[in-house]
């Protein structure tokens, strides 16, 4: 994110000078032009442009644009608990319970209104037309990328995830142009991934990438981009709370929308094979019993 560019980057005395005053009036700037931005900051219009195209983007307005979106995004979720440190050392057992149970509703939140319809309704039928999904994650995505696939393989779609380190590397010469690779990964920086990524499409495979908002290698290789709500650092948190909900959302929801797809066989799938594999399971709670 701009943001997070900015602290990675060093910049003239004059650029810094105008950076410095956008960072400091934010929204403020909306009705600004290039020329008003040169004038506070006594720098000078082109000064200002080569600021914005350092950035990577072509001009001002076109910097401003998302530099305001991203205010926008970043305002409007988790604005009463830091995701990366929602509790405290005295915090009471119930107020921790309480926060956590907040800040997982504002993860699912914000991972929704970050979903589009076009943008998922293509992502579906990716998933649709493939023979094989190809999933590669690490980490606690890749538990999260395993729950999908028991989901998937239940419906008779075959989810094939590689469990050893590099792994993934080898069977990109098993993976067919009817396949389709999903990456997860928040940083989008993880360079087997990218490799990967690379490799899959010369050879004209599909890639669904799930991944935070922001400029990152990965998702340059994607035919279709899912945003994980992007709100934590990489390292400095307690854990994961808003990504890793985040991750789990989109992923449900990519296996809700699936199964909509021809519902009522996979309803009698499901319910057929749960019947066969789990006939000797029972419940004494009334909510849980089956007719």
């Amino acid at each position: 994110m701009i943001k997070q560019k900015i602290e990675k980057m060093t910049f003239s005395s004059g650029q810094q000078a105008a950076l410095d005053y956008i960072l400091q009036m934010e929204y403020q700037i909306e009705h600004m032009s290039v020329h008003d931005i040169a004038k506070v900051s006594y720098t000078s219009a082109s000064t200002v442009v080569r600021l914005a195209q350092k950035l990577g983007y072509q001009g001002f307005e076109e910097f401003k644009h998302e530099f305001l979106k991203e205010l926008t995004y970043q305002d409007s979720h988790f604005q009463d608990i830091n995701p990366n440190f929602p509790f405290q050392q005295n915090d009471s057992i119930q107020n921790i319970a309480g926060k956590i149970t907040q800040l997982s509703k504002e993860a699912m939140d914000d991972t929704l209104s970050l979903i589009t319809h076009d943008t998922l309704q293509k992502a579906l039928q990716i998933l649709k037309k493939a023979q094989v999904i190809h999933l590669s994650a690490i980490s606690y995505p890749l538990l999260l990328g395993q729950m999908f696939q028991l989901n998937m393989n239940r419906l008779g779609k075959m989810v094939n995830i590689p469990l050893v380190m590099g792994e993934e590397l080898f069977t990109l010469s098993t993976m067919k142009k009817e396949d389709c690779l999903l990456l997860i990964s928040y940083s989008g920086q993880i360079e087997n991934m990218i490799k990967l990524a690379q490799s899959a499409k010369a050879k004209g495979i599909p890639i669904i990438v799930i991944t935070s908002l922001g400029d990152n290698q990965l998702k340059q290789y994607s035919d279709v981009v899912l945003y994980i709500s992007t709100r934590e650092k990489l390292y400095s948190k307690i854990g994961g709370f808003v990504n890793e909900n985040s991750i789990k959302l989109i992923l449900d929801i990519l296996y809700s929308c699936y199964f909509q797809m021809d519902y009522e066989e996979n309803i009698h799938r499901r319910i057929d094979i749960s019947k066969q594999s789990e006939h000797n399971r029972f419940a004494t709670y009334e909510v849980m019993k089956e007719e």
